[in-house]
């Protein structure tokens, strides 16, 4: 393993570690999170991934969450109807918390009125080795996480088979990044941009480049965050046509039409046509303007895995209804 891989990984295990398990109880955790100045942000993508998961996977017998940290959609695989979901995260500490999350869940709702079996295990293989379940998966998803693994071309590239690896022909591959072009625009007079809920922080020496190009995100009362003793996420810039270039090297193919119009309101207009779609945040105008700034940088992305006879990417759509009570109760809490 490189250098710089093990150094990422051992920083972002200890950033998120830090995070996890903060609050005595579950009441505590949801009243420091709905008083938080960020909430408007948490909600907005939240949203967004709700859409998602309801588009790409709504019915779905078994999906896959890489890098799940403490399981901030449960309520959304359970709402989606989703018979068996596994997540996966190298944060022990995040892994524990989303454990007690789905303890809870069952209680809340009661074990027989819980369609969604749910697994959470602990890895830091995704990528560095080869992670092959017994079965494939109908999806797979990545929430806020890809770009962690842009460490490397090895590493992205491994990532990517183990998605591939993992994903039935004709299953979806979707979630969220941010834009790599959007982060150099950010620090561009002066290699760092500081505002009251967003610093970003270039830490690649010369030019950017496709791959192992690392910079500071911290967003404010989120996990990226840089309290708990870290400066905040350190993450590397990850590009449209680079990620559309590997994937399509191990067989995942972009989906560039959503279908959807509740999903793709949530967008950019201008990236019609292209594979990671912006954000277009509307937020309360009390909010703090740094939270529109920091949400516009990320985009969704879309992949079908290619396989013989398939009817090149229509498939089924899939619709779920509106959240559960207990997902608005819960606040559908981490979106970042």
């Amino acid at each position: 393993m490189g250098d710089q891989l093990q150094q990422q990984l051992e920083y972002t295990r200890d950033h998120y570690n830090r995070h996890s398990n903060k609050h005595v109880d579950q009441a505590s955790a949801l009243r420091a999170r709905a008083a938080g100045p960020s909430m408007p942000l948490k909600k907005f993508h939240n949203s967004i991934k709700r859409a998602m998961i309801n588009r790409f996977a709504y019915g779905a017998d078994r999906l896959l969450d890489l890098a799940c940290g403490r399981g901030g959609d449960l309520w959304k695989w359970i709402d989606a109807d989703i018979k068996y979901v596994k997540g996966v995260d190298l944060s022990p500490g995040e892994i524990e918390e989303a454990k007690g999350r789905y303890r809870q869940a069952l209680e809340k709702r009661g074990k027989d009125r819980v369609g969604t079996v749910v697994e959470f295990v602990d890895s830091s293989i995704l990528g560095v080795e080869e992670f092959r379940e017994e079965a494939r998966y109908d999806a797979v998803t990545c929430m806020f996480a890809l770009h962690y693994f842009f460490v490397s071309l090895a590493s992205a590239k491994r990532f990517l088979q183990n998605v591939s690896a993992n994903l039935k022909p004709g299953g979806y591959f979707f979630g969220t990044v941010p834009d790599g072009k959007s982060i150099n625009l950010c620090v561009k007079s002066g290699r760092k941009f500081k505002s009251p809920m967003l610093t970003v922080e270039a830490r690649w020496e010369g030019q950017p480049k496709p791959f192992g190009s690392p910079y500071l995100c911290a967003i404010g009362d989120t996990v990226t965050g840089g309290e708990e003793g870290t400066e905040g996420s350190l993450e590397y810039l990850t590009y449209n046509s680079v990620l559309e270039g590997v994937a399509k090297e191990v067989g995942l193919e972009p989906v560039l039409d959503y279908e959807d119009g509740e999903l793709e309101n949530y967008l950019q207009k201008k990236d019609a046509g292209r594979l990671m779609k912006h954000f277009a945040p509307k937020f309360p105008p009390e909010s703090d303007p740094s939270l529109t700034v920091a949400s516009a940088l990320f985009c969704t992305f879309v992949f079908r895995k290619r396989g013989d006879g398939d009817d090149g990417g229509k498939g089924k759509k899939r619709k779920a209804e509106s959240a559960s009570p207990e997902c608005i109760t819960n606040g559908d809490r981490d979106a970042r």
